[in-house]
């Protein structure tokens, strides 16, 4: 038998508890009807991947014959906070710079061109058969905020099938110069999100960046030395030679008045104290992007973005140039060569 209390509360509750309930029952609708259009909409987005024609592979260039008996180097280089669809007008920044996506594909193709250069001057010592690229994340502008809805050249959708295809040319532009390229693409950003906080659960499928990352698989699968890994979740471990990279974005890392650096010696603390008792996730150094500028230390990479200073960095008082990474990793002896790629 129901006590008065029961009875109350199911046939005659509190104006309160109406309100409460009737905001629970909003929620719970507005929950499904969010997760039945972002399920919608990642099938449709998949059924396009799905649609891409694979790139015409190109003539190998390099011949690993003429560095037989050395020691193989593997060159990494670090995409990162690519930004597609932004829009910066050199106006709006006192001609701190400019950002379009025409200046997104022309600075992406010069990135290449240094790379396979500076690869074949590196040859004349070291034997490099091998590149690591590795991504993570931002790579398209996206829509999480009403400024960037208004100014983005065009919308998130149409940002990350643009962006995958001129990732997809960058990686077949590299591909006859390197024996084997092997790619990790971490989907979980802040900027390619879907919702309107990060995800904990699932925040790398419910991300524009997984539509990014599948976008370059499919045009680079004719390419027989190209392996595209795609990363869903947080963070991921590469090995390169001695070296085992945690790599991740940085959006979690959290910080003030510049460049976090108590964040990130932080984060190296905090991760390696939760690995300390399990060796295969031990890593050696992070690699991560999101503060738009390149950093070197015993612990960490950090990237820079292809975007340069946009107008909310200006009105912070920040200016950061167009920019990328990539280094070298001897087998015994790890990195060398951290090189700055001003763009």
């Amino acid at each position: 038998m129901k006590s008065l209390k029961d009875f109350k509360s199911e046939f005659a509750p509190d104006q309160e508890v109406l309100y409460l309930r009737e905001q629970v029952r909003g929620l719970e609708t507005k929950l499904q009807q969010e997760k039945k259009a972002t399920g919608e909409a990642r099938e449709r987005v998949l059924a396009l991947t799905d649609a891409i024609s694979g790139t015409k592979p190109k003539p190998m260039l390099y011949n690993p014959k003429d560095h037989v008996g050395q020691a193989p180097i593997t060159m990494v280089l670090h995409l990162t906070d690519l930004h597609n669809g932004e829009v910066t007008k050199r106006d709006d920044v006192d001609g701190f710079g400019e950002f379009s996506p025409e200046i997104f594909t022309a600075r992406l193709q010069e990135l290449g061109r240094r790379v396979i250069d500076f690869a074949k001057v590196q040859r004349a010592g070291y034997h490099i058969p091998r590149l690591q690229i590795i991504g993570t994340g931002d790579y398209v502008s996206g829509d999480i905020h009403i400024e960037l809805q208004t100014t983005n050249a065009y919308p998130a959708p149409v940002q990350a099938i643009r962006c995958g295809y001129d990732l997809g040319a960058l990686v077949a532009m590299l591909a006859p110069h390197f024996e084997v390229i092997d790619s990790d693409w971490i989907t979980i950003d802040n900027h390619g999100r879907m919702t309107r906080k990060n995800q904990a659960s699932d925040g790398g499928l419910n991300n524009w960046g997984y539509v990014v990352a599948h976008t370059i698989k499919q045009h680079t699968q004719n390419l027989k030395n190209v392996k595209v890994n795609i990363h869903t979740k947080s963070s991921h471990l590469v090995n390169v030679g001695r070296e085992r990279y945690l790599c991740f974005h940085g959006h979690e890392i959290k910080g003030w008045a510049g460049l976090p650096y108590y964040g990130f010696d932080r984060r190296a603390a905090m991760e390696a104290v939760k690995r300390m008792n399990v060796p295969e996730a031990s890593f050696t150094k992070m690699v991560f992007g999101h503060f738009h500028t390149a950093v070197s230390t015993l612990l960490y990479n950090s990237g820079g973005s292809l975007s340069g200073t946009n107008p909310f960095d200006h009105s912070c008082g920040r200016h950061a140039r167009a920019h990328q990474t990539s280094w070298l990793v001897h087998p015994k002896h790890g990195e060398f060569a951290f090189t700055r790629w001003w763009l």
